[in-house]
């Protein structure tokens, strides 16, 4: 039982962490602006 609880928290933990990491990045401020992301390279070209 300890095994499993000595597994889960550094993995839970570095979860948060790289969830931390991405929010501060901006990965999930718009997520509706990938839908339009296609139309906006088009227009580039």
């Amino acid at each position: 039982m300890i095994w499993y609880l000595g597994g889960t928290i550094p993995l839970a933990l570095a979860g948060i962490i790289v969830y931390i990491y991405f929010l501060r990045q901006g990965q999930f401020d718009d997520p509706e602006d990938v839908k339009y992301q296609m139309f906006r390279d088009e227009e580039q070209e």
